[in-house]
């Protein structure tokens, strides 16, 4: 069979995601040739890769006008409409959909032999108040007569760029399955729709609102708004999906999470780290750095203790505040035989500012690993020594794992902990988090970053628990450019809510805005999700406990409290005011 495949590609970030060339990996063979229509501005390094990998025949590039119609329009003024008579079948198709999760061929062999198909597609939308019975046009393939036909020729020589995508469906997406219908053609779809029971469905659109069905069918694609339509199902969608099909689910995590945000509920429990064996071959080339910030010295020989585990190469580079601690630690590191860049940084900014200063030595470095060594003494053990002994654990210990993943994985730009028991029993105080809102939108703006803040809507952050994080520089890169100085730092004891603390926030979204995605590695001391239930789930009359304690004995006492307060009030007050006027201005414009 000589098929032609139209196919349409579009991201709002200029890039192809991994369940693209996986889409195409799988069904291209089916096809003598593919078409692909980006109505998104790829590089050239990207439209070349698509080639070298013989995914694609020819690429048009065109602007992001008239959506899917316009662009198949274009495809097939590109083939011309004398040459497209000559193929035993057109499909048209987009990238809107994950897939396929079983294999095509199978559904091409069924249509293209039955007698009573002249197209055919994946499902259908009844006919409603709004419009017509019609394929729904994420694919749709048409026979060689239909293609020949004048209604057919006609109907595509007449397509009009329109820019309101509802304008489209009414005028397009159905009158193509009714002109055709009318003309006396015929089509099937894997999953006919028409008589099936609606089951509380605002709309008759199962690509949408009833995935669950788009499974139990067998249709091979599964359409990626449905995810963002059913997020409080998509985690069973993964699941189900795992069992019935080999479908990589880690690609519908990674489009999922670059495109719409990096942190949505449904997508956190897929973003677990997973173990691997470390390979020597693939990091010999790599180069690797290690900051650890040594205030208390007396932490400094467990971190070495653990670095001897460490079986890829690597440069230590190690700060504290004072030049008596500086020989304390060359002093460790001598019994050690260990060799290490040690730097006098001063008592401010706490692990941040130091790890910044080492900007001209770090930015040489593939991979970054970022500790401190980590007292609370407002609350040493449970706030303090555990929060440090599970983030050693988490992140320490298991290195080489990391690095596996790190020099495995791309697009993986960053591995933090996951959240310590100490905060799995007490609450993030609303208050504070919004605290830091302001100071991580000037952070945001300042870094020049042109994606939309992924953070401005959160309640809580998924963030670097005390900046203890593994990293590609690349990833990171913004933050290191910030220029962040001393004077922007209060001195300590630090009030709850700085601009250290917003930095504590960002990782995670500068990570995700340079276009990497992140890992968690999971807390070794385990604790019943009963914990989290009964906690956010408190009676209103009890929902001011409990929160972070904080002893204000060791945080300056009664001034240290003052300064609390105030800065954490005026920041929260500053970012309410803010939002309500956005809102206001927003209705005006309405």
């Amino acid at each position: 069979m000589r098929r032609l495949l139209l196919y349409v590609h579009f991201n709002k970030h200029d890039r192809i995601s991994p369940h693209v060339y996986y889409q195409l990996e799988k069904i291209n063979p089916l096809f003598s040739k593919v078409v692909f229509i980006s109505n998104s501005q790829l590089s050239q390094i990207a439209v070349q890769d698509l080639q070298d990998r013989g995914l694609i025949h020819h690429f048009i590039q065109r602007e992001n006008t008239g959506f899917d119609f316009a662009a198949w329009r274009d495809g097939m003024d590109f083939i011309g409409f004398e040459e497209l008579k000559n193929y035993d079948s057109v499909t048209l198709m987009n990238d809107t959909c994950f897939g396929p999760l079983w294999d095509l061929q199978q559904e091409y062999d069924k249509f293209e032999s039955d007698p009573d198909v002249d197209f055919w597609g994946m499902t259908n939308n009844r006919k409603t108040h709004l419009f017509g019975e019609h394929i729904q046009s994420y694919f749709i393939s048409f026979s060689r007569n239909v293609v020949q036909s004048e209604v057919f020729q006609e109907f595509w020589s007449n397509i009009q760029t329109i820019e309101d995508v509802q304008s489209v469906i009414y005028t397009y997406e159905a009158p193509v399955t009714i002109k055709l219908t009318d003309a006396g053609f015929k089509y099937k779809v894997v999953f006919d729709t028409i008589n099936e029971s609606l089951g509380g469905m605002p709309h008759p659109d199962f690509s949408f609102y009833n995935p669950t069905a788009i499974l139990n069918k067998r249709v091979p694609f599964l359409k990626v708004k449905a995810f963002m339509g059913n997020q409080i199902i998509a985690p069973f969608l993964f699941g189900e999906i795992e069992r019935v099909s080999d479908y990589p689910v880690d690609l519908i995590v990674n489009h999922m999470s670059a495109v719409h945000g990096p942190t949505e509920n449904y997508l956190l429990s897929r973003k677990y780290f997973k173990e691997a064996e470390l390979d020597l071959n693939l990091v010999q080339d790599k180069k690797i750095a290690i900051h650890l910030h040594t205030f208390y010295v007396d932490l400094l020989e467990d971190f070495l203790t653990i670095f001897k585990s460490y079986r890829f190469n690597y440069d230590l580079f190690i700060t504290t505040n004072t030049d008596e601690k500086a020989v304390e630690i060359k002093q460790i590191l001598a019994t050690h035989a260990n060799t290490a860049f040690v730097k006098v940084t001063g008592n401010i900014g706490r692990d941040v500012l130091p790890m910044l200063e080492l900007k001209d030595q770090l930015e040489k470095y593939d991979y970054v690993g970022h500790f401190h060594t980590k007292k609370s003494k407002e609350a040493d053990y449970w706030a303090g020594q555990s929060w440090r002994t599970e983030l050693m654990d988490m992140l320490v210990k298991p290195a080489n794992e990391i690095v596996a993943n790190l020099s495995q994985k791309d697009d993986l730009g960053l591995v933090i902990a996951d959240i310590p028991s100490y905060f799995r029993f007490v609450k993030m105080d609303p208050w504070v988090e919004m605290g830091m809102l302001p100071w991580m939108e000037d952070l945001w703006s300042r870094m020049g970053i042109k994606k939309n803040k992924p953070f401005s809507e959160s309640h809580v952050f998924v963030m670097s628990y005390g900046t203890y994080m593994w990293f590609k520089y690349d990833a990171l890169k913004p933050l290191f450019d910030l220029g962040l100085s001393k004077e922007e730092v209060p001195k300590e004891p630090l009030p709850q809510n700085t601009i250290l603390h917003a930095f504590e926030r960002m990782p995670v979204y500068v990570n995700w805005a340079n276009g990497y995605d992140f890992r968690i590695v999971e807390n070794p001391n385990h604790l019943t999700p009963f914990i989290d239930n009964k906690l956010i789930n408190r009676r209103y009359e009890n929902q001011f406990s409990p929160y972070a304690y904080v002893d204000f004995n060791q945080h300056g006492g009664l001034k240290g409290a003052l300064k609390f307060m105030r800065t954490s009030v005026v920041n929260s007050s500053k970012y309410i005011l803010k939002r309500i006027y956005l809102k206001l201005i927003g209705k005006k414009h309405m």
